[in-house]
């Protein structure tokens, strides 16, 4: 699997070698908290920290500067309407002719900063272990069977649907097909589509039976067995704190 989307090997650091089942005790309600968070300043410290720890965990900066830079693209877009919310106070900046209000502009940047704070953590949660190792974490957590089979199902076939559509896009163009605003593309595009879920929903009754062949039972089973040390539950306690902390921090301002 290599496509661009794919997760990067995970390299020697602390959070690497960090029991699986108390990181993920650890920075998902983290997540949780940091998502709670309502101001600027506090969202800014939660992003800060968030980006601190990926450079403890040694994420490839690349890797992860291209995945937050997509994320706050796709923020921007959405959400740019918060910077146009009416202020109370009737504080008005105007930029390029436009009038953005205070009120809007802290709103937007105190979403845009805590969610890409949250999206950091994942990433961190899922480039610091093997997938695997991470959901057989999660269902030692009590997390139900049927959620952890589903993530770990959609992860690995949403990369051969992927590889599917490059052979279906290649094949198209090799015909002559070029995506033009017109009718015949559309239906060209809509027959292609509707081929690819015919596809996946073939491929998917195939491997329904050959699980079922190998006497699948819902149960996520792995040959690794998790041992916890005082250092995992101290760091897993310290971040917990700290995003405890940073939540009293911006319940405090406001």
């Amino acid at each position: 699997m290599t496509l661009a989307f794919d997760l990067p090997p995970a390299a020697d650091s602390c959070l690497s070698r960090m029991d699986p089942r108390c990181k993920l005790a650890a920075l998902v309600p983290a997540a949780v908290l940091v998502a709670l968070v309502r101001t600027v300043p506090a969202a800014a410290a939660a992003l800060l920290a968030a980006l601190l720890l990926a450079e403890a965990a040694r994420l490839p900066r690349g890797w992860l500067v291209r995945r937050l830079a997509w994320t706050a693209l796709l923020i921007a877009l959405f959400l740019v309407w918060l910077l146009f919310l009416p202020d109370p106070n009737g504080v008005v900046y105007h930029v390029a002719g436009v009038n953005i209000s205070q009120t809007g502009l802290e709103r937007f940047g105190a979403v845009t900063l805590k969610t890409l704070a949250v999206v950091t953590l994942m990433l961190i949660v899922l480039a610091t272990a093997p997938l695997h190792d991470t959901l057989k974490a999660a269902q030692c957590l009590r997390v139900p069977g049927l959620f952890v089979q589903l993530a770990l199902l959609t992860f690995r076939y949403v990369f051969l649907l992927a590889e599917e559509f490059v052979r279906l896009r290649t094949a198209l163009r090799v015909r002559g097909f070029r995506n033009l605003a017109d009718m015949h593309s559309w239906r060209t595009v809509g027959l292609a589509a509707g081929t690819l879920l015919v596809r996946g929903s073939e491929r998917a009754e195939r491997v329904s039976q050959a699980m079922r062949c190998r006497g699948f039972d819902g149960t996520f089973r792995s040959l690794h067995d998790f041992r916890a040390r005082w250092q995992d539950i101290a760091l897993a306690a310290a971040l917990l704190l700290m995003a405890g902390g940073l939540l009293g921090w911006d319940v405090w301002r406001r």
